[in-house]
């Protein structure tokens, strides 16, 4: 990550061409057939969503095998530009408003 104004911003242009929202899940399942070893024991997987939190539902996309890292790199480019935006927030807050006080404790 790079210090200073433009350095974010070019930062977050960059994350900004591969974001992909919302957080990849692994899901294990049992196939359903009596005699299967997913009945007793291990699950069938992982296989891979990308869940999605929008208008109080949540979303599931499924992910296929030969776009699983792609797709890991977006949700680590949303992160990275969240991360870079808050950042970005906090600085403007303390341009605008000064560093925060410290509060004298109650004695």
């Amino acid at each position: 990550m790079t210090t200073g104004r433009r350095g974010w911003i070019r930062d977050l242009v960059l994350a900004a061409e591969h974001m992909l929202w919302g957080s990849l899940v692994a899901v294990y399942r049992k196939c359903g057939k009596p005699t299967c070893h997913c009945a007793t024991g291990e699950k069938h997987g992982p296989v891979w969503y990308l869940s999605q939190h929008a208008q109080g539902r949540t979303h599931m996309r499924f992910v296929p095998p030969e776009h699983l890292d792609a797709v890991r790199r977006g949700v680590e480019a949303f992160q990275q530009y969240r991360e870079l935006g808050h950042q970005v927030a906090a600085t403007n807050l303390e341009r605008v408003l000064g560093p925060q006080r410290r509060r004298r404790s109650k004695r």
